[in-house]
C-alpha cells in the first residue's frame, strides 16, 4: 500500500510541517530512552561488580576457600557473576554505539533536512502568493479603469443629448471618454496577461513544485520511521547477542553448585584438624586408704581448664615411650584460655599430623627450588659451551658469575633440605643423624669451571661432610632421570648420620662391583680429609658410581680408588 502526500495532501502544508516536527521530537524521546537504558545497564554492572568484590576472598583467605568444595564453588559462582556484569557492560556499550549515537546523529540530520524542505515549501508558497497578489492589483486597476471609462461615457452621453451643451464641450467629453476607454483596454490586457501568468504559476505550484516538496517531506518521515524500526531491532540484538554468554555463565554457576561434595569437605576437615593423638585412657583410681599420709589432688572432671597427664602415642604406630620403657607423658592444658604455642622452625608447635604435613610442603618447595636452579645451571652451561665453540657469539666467562650464584643458592637449598628432612625423620620416629665435620668449598668458584683448575679454591664456604660407608644401599646407585641433575633426587634414607665413618680397610668391601653411571671431569683439585672421601686432581676424568642425592657429594672412582667428592668440584659428562 502506497500513497503520495503531493497528490493526497496538496493543501495540507502546515499540518505536514507540524507532523514532521512531532516525528523528530519522538526520535529525540527515543534517544533519551536509549540513554537511560544504557545508564541502567552500567549501574547494574557496577553494583554486581561491587557485590563480587565485597564477597571475594582476600589473599589470606584464598587457601581456605580453595580447600573446601562449598567455598571453592562459591568463588566460582562469584567469578561467573563477574562475567555476567561484564556482559551487561557489553550490552551498554552496544546500545551506545549502535543505537544512541546513530539516533542522535539521525535527529540532527533530519532537523537540518526538514529545515531545508520547509524553507523550499515556504518559498513556493510565497511565489504563488506574490503572483496572486499581482493579479489582484492588476484586476483592481482594470476595475478602476473600467469604472472611469463608464463614468466618462455617461458624461459624454448626457452632454451629447443636452441641446444646451456647446459642441466644444461635447468634443472634450468625447476625448476624455476615448482616453478612459484606452486606459480600460490597457488595464484589461494587463489583467488578462497577469491572469494567465497566475494560472500557470498556480498550476505549477499545486501539480509540480509543492508535490516535490511534499515528496521530500514524505521521504524524510519514512526515513525516520524506518530508522526507528532498525534502532528497535539493534536495541534488542544488543542484548540478544550476549544472551548465549549469559546462559553459559548461569550454566557454569549450576556446574559449580554440582561440584559441592559434602563427603569431600568432611575429609578436608579431617585432614586439616587431625592431631595424630590417640584418645586418653581411663583415669586411674587413686585409693586414699592405701597411703594414709598421701593426699593427691582430686581430679575435677567437670572443669574445662583442668590439667591432665595423657599418654601420647604417635599416629604412625611408633613407640612414644622413654628409654626406660615407661610411657612418655605430655601435659596438655585443656581449656578455652590455654595459650597457643609460638611457631617453631620444625613446626613442632603443631599437632603431629599437621607438623608432618607442613614439613612435607616445605620439602617439596625446596626440591622445586633446587630443580629450578639446576635447570637454569644446565642452560647456562650449554650457553657457555656454545660460546666456547664460537667466541663470536659471546664470552664464555660472562656466565661464570651467574654459575657461582646458582651454585651457592643450590648449596644453601640442599643444606636447608637436609635440615627439614631430619625434622621429618624425627617427626616420623626414624633415627635422627648427627652432624659431623664439614669440608670447605670455594665461595667464589662454586660451579665455576672457568677458574684456574690448578689453583685450589679458598676454604671459606662450608659444605656437609661426605656420606659414611656404613649401611650403604645398593639401590642408591640407581640412575636418576637426569644424570646431571642432583637436585631432582631426594635424600637417601639408607645413609647413616654424617661423620659416622668406618675404617678404610672396609671401603672396597662396601661398594663391591657396581655399574659405572657416567664420567666426570674434575674442575678443581681436592684433598680428601675423611675416610670416605677421595682426592681430586684438576682436569682428571673419573667414573661416577653414585649421583648426588641432595647432600652435596658424589661418589666417583679412579682406578682402584673410590670415594665421595664435592659435587661442585666436578662436571658431569652427559
Amino acid at each position: 500500500m502506497t500513497t503520495s502526500w503531493g497528490s493526497e495532501l496538496w493543501d495540507q502544508f502546515e499540518p505536514i510541517k507540524k507532523h514532521t516536527d512531532k516525528g523528530i521530537e519522538f526520535l529525540q524521546k527515543f534517544c533519551n530512552f536509549s540513554r537511560e537504558r544504557q545508564t541502567i545497564e552500567n549501574e547494574y554492572a557496577g553494583k554486581i561488580k561491587q557485590l563480587v568484590k565485597k564477597y571475594q576472598p582476600s589473599k589470606k583467605d584464598e587457601e581456605a576457600y580453595n580447600r573446601f568444595t562449598c567455598t571453592k564453588a562459591f568463588v566460582g559462582l562469584l567469578k561467573e557473576l563477574n562475567s555476567v556484569a561484564l556482559q551487561h557492560e557489553t550490552i551498554s556499550e552496544n546500545i551506545v554505539t549502535t543505537v544512541t549515537k546513530e539516533a542522535l546523529m539521525l535527529g540532527v540530520e533530519l532537523k537540518a533536512e526538514r529545515k531545508g524542505i520547509i524553507k523550499e515549501g515556504e518559498k513556493e508558497e510565497k511565489k504563488l502568493q506574490d503572483s496572486i497578489d499581482t493579479l489582484n492589483r492588476v484586476k483592481k486597476h482594470y476595475e478602476q479603469a473600467h469604472k472611469a471609462f463608464e463614468q466618462a461615457k455617461a458624461a459624454f452621453n448626457r452632454a451629447d443629448n443636452d441641446p444646451n451643451q456647446t459642441k466644444a464641450a461635447v468634443e472634450r467629453l468625447k476625448s476624455i471618454m476615448n482616453t478612459k476607454n484606452q486606459l480600460r483596454e490597457d488595464s484589461k490586457n494587463d489583467y488578462i496577461l497577469q491572469l494567465q501568468k497566475t494560472n500557470t504559476a498556480q498550476k505549477e505550484h499545486y501539480f509540480t513544485n509543492m508535490p516535490a516538496v511534499f515528496q521530500k517531506m514524505q521521504d524524510m518521515d519514512e526515513k525516520r520511521t524506518r530508522s526507528l524500526g532498525e534502532f528497535y531491532k539493534k536495541f534488542s540484538i544488543s542484548q540478544n547477542d550476549v544472551n548465549p554468554i549469559l546462559v553459559k555463565c548461569l550454566e557454569a554457576m549450576v556446574q559449580e553448585a554440582e561440584q559441592i561434595k559434602p563427603s569431600t569437605d568432611s575429609v578436608m576437615v579431617t585432614d586439616k584438624y587431625k592431631s595424630g593423638y590417640v584418645p586418653p585412657g581411663d583415669i586411674t583410681f587413686e585409693d586414699l586408704d592405701v597411703e594414709p599420709g598421701h593426699h593427691p589432688k582430686p581430679v575435677d572432671t567437670d572443669s574445662i581448664s583442668s590439667e591432665l597427664e595423657i599418654p601420647v602415642t604417635p599416629s604412625n604406630g611408633s613407640s612414644g615411650g622413654t628409654i626406660s620403657g615407661k610411657t612418655k607423658k605430655t601435659k596438655r592444658k585443656i581449656g578455652l584460655f590455654s595459650k597457643k604455642d609460638e611457631p617453631k622452625e620444625d613446626f613442632s608447635h603443631l599437632q603431629p599430623t599437621q607438623q608432618k604435613k607442613k614439613l612435607q610442603e616445605k620439602i617439596d618447595e625446596l626440591n622445586a627450588k633446587i630443580d629450578k636452579e639446576q635447570k637454569e645451571r644446565e642452560g647456562l652451561l650449554k650457553m657457555r659451551d656454545v660460546y666456547m665453540k664460537n667466541s663470536s657469539l659471546g664470552d664464555p666467562t660472562s656466565v661464570d658469575g651467574q654459575l657461582q650464584q646458582i651454585g651457592k643458592r643450590m648449596d644453601d637449598y640442599r643444606l636447608e633440605l637436609q635440615k627439614y628432612q631430619s625434622f621429618m625423620d624425627k617427626a616420623e620416629g626414624k633415627p635422627v643423624s648427627t652432624s659431623g665435620k664439614s669440608q670447605t668449598l670455594p665461595k667464589e668458584q662454586v660451579n665455576s669451571p672457568s677458574q684456574n683448575a690448578s689453583t685450589p679454591p679458598p676454604p671459606d664456604f662450608t659444605i656437609p661432610a661426605p656420606p659414611p660407608i656404613d649401611g650403604l644401599s645398593t639401590s642408591s646407585t640407581q640412575s636418576l632421570p637426569n644424570a646431571s641433575s642432583p637436585a631432582n633426587s631426594t635424600f637417601d634414607d639408607s645413609r647413616h648420620s654424617i661423620g659416622q665413618l668406618r675404617p678404610e680397610s672396609t671401603f672396597d668391601e662396601d661398594f663391591g662391583d657396581e655399574v659405572v653411571l657416567c664420567t666426570c671431569i674434575a674442575l678443581y683439585s681436592f684433598d680428601a680429609t675423611e675416610g670416605s672421601s677421595l682426592s681430586l686432581q684438576a682436569d682428571d676424568t673419573y667414573d661416577v658410581m653414585e649421583y648426588d642425592s641432595g647432600d652435596g657429594w658424589t661418589r666417583v672412582r679412579k682406578g682402584s680408588e673410590e670415594g665421595y667428592v664435592p659435587t661442585s668440584y666436578i662436571q658431569i659428562d652427559n
